[in-house]
């Protein structure tokens, strides 16, 4: 059976990528952390991620907004924020397991066969798999369109990911990795905003990218408009309160919190955490160990890295069958 060796939880930002040198010393302990990540998963020989996280309005709209995706074909990124459009190699094997199991144990994944994805993978694929070398299993969870799925919920496809994967029949490496949040404050209209400005947004919010006349000319005007920003909401207090709450393994209350609450407190970004509870539930029993954290208003997020690894008696199991070595 396939053996999921190796879990990582990330923040993005587009400002990463337009930005960089702004969130100085800070920032750079970011990328490195990223680095040591990447090394570390090459050490423990995964062979596939599966990849959790959220669309920013760029494939999903209200038109059609699922709530859980999995990409089980083609995938290609959009080539946002000055990432390339990466041509994604998809695990279709695994991600078709997956689907199929989630259908017999009544999670209900949206299937694409063409998945476009921005850069809540993208920038994962830039920093943990740049050369593509690692097939990948894509989903997306909705983070931005409300109703947005509960915690509880993302739990629970966290359970049933690592159902899963530890009952496809090869013995291949697994990891899962999940990126979004920290809390941040996404400059975007409510849906129901009434104000005259917000209005043509909306209509593309409402009927996606075919209300987009120019899309050239839209997109480089969205990426002036958040590059012109400079420092950003961060919410230090309930970023480390949430992190010490996975680190406890408090996953109850984590599964308890509402929409409203985690907006008021994380901001519309910090939605995203939806993502890491999809890791949680399908790493609850493995070691989690929170590898970087710092509050980067430059980047306008709570930016963090968290390394999940096998629990030690599993790791033990697994060098004396001769698949594996003990971590050191």
């Amino acid at each position: 059976m396939a053996e999921i060796v190796a879990g990582v939880a990330l923040s993005h930002s587009p400002l990463i990528m337009t930005n960089e040198e702004n969130a100085g010393e800070k920032g750079q302990g970011f990328l490195h952390t990223a680095q040591e990540m990447k090394k570390w998963l090459d050490d423990t020989g995964v062979e596939i991620v599966v990849l959790v996280s959220d669309d920013h309005f760029n494939s999903y709209f209200y038109n059609h907004m699922p709530s859980f995706t999995i990409g089980i074909g083609e995938c290609e990124g959009w080539g946002d924020w000055r990432l390339p459009k990466y041509k994604i190699p998809v695990q279709q094997e695994l991600a078709k397991h997956i689907l199929h199991t989630g259908l017999e144990n009544n999670i209900d994944f949206s299937y694409t066969l063409s998945m476009k994805v921005d850069h809540g993978h993208t920038q994962v694929i830039h920093f943990l798999n740049p050369e593509l070398n690692i097939p990948v299993v894509p989903i997306a969870v909705n983070t931005v369109a409300g109703p947005l799925p509960t915690m509880d919920r993302c739990f629970q496809v966290g359970e049933i990911l690592r159902q899963s994967i530890e009952s496809w029949e090869t013995d291949k490496k697994v990891a899962i990795v999940a990126s979004g949040g920290l809390s941040h404050w996404v400059p975007i209209p409510k849906i129901d905003s009434k104000r005259a400005e917000d209005q043509a947004l909306i209509e593309i919010l409402k009927n996606g990218r075919q209300e987009i006349e120019q899309l050239d000319e839209y997109l480089q005007n969205r990426e002036k408009r958040v590059t012109r920003i400079t420092s950003g909401a961060v919410n230090e207090e309930w970023d480390r309160q949430f992190l010490q709450l996975m680190k406890t393994k408090d996953y109850q209350t984590l599964r308890s919190w509402d929409s409203k609450f985690i907006e008021e407190n994380g901001g519309n970004g910090g939605q995203e955490i939806r993502n890491w509870l999809v890791l949680m539930g399908a790493l609850q029993s493995y070691d989690d160990n929170v590898a970087f954290y710092e509050p980067i208003p430059e980047w306008v997020t709570g930016m963090a890295i968290a390394q999940f690894k096998q629990p030690i008696h599993q790791r033990y199991e697994v060098s004396i069958s001769g698949k594996g070595e003990i971590d050191k």
